[in-house]
């Protein structure tokens, strides 16, 4: 009988969720675009414009990225 394969999820922490809630509540939308089965750009959309990463990522780094890109639209946009 084969293995199944482990899969691994993010788990993000409360500043993260917060940064996340922020830009989804300001228009900014962070999502992953396939490349192959194994790699994956970032598309950010932010206020209607859309951005895709230069660089690929494998899934073991990509909502690690993600959520960077979330937390840093939230330290750079909002006003306290």
């Amino acid at each position: 009988m084969p293995r199944k394969k482990k899969v691994t999820h993010y788990v993000f922490n409360d500043e993260e969720y917060t940064a996340y809630k922020w830009c989804i509540n300001n228009d900014i939308l962070i999502s992953p675009f396939a490349q192959s089965e194994t790699r994956y750009w970032i598309d950010i959309v932010n206020k209607g414009k859309q951005h895709r990463s230069p660089e690929t990522y494998d899934w073991k780094n990509l909502y690690k990225t993600i959520f960077k890109f979330y937390l840093y639209y939230y330290e750079k946009y909002n006003s306290k």
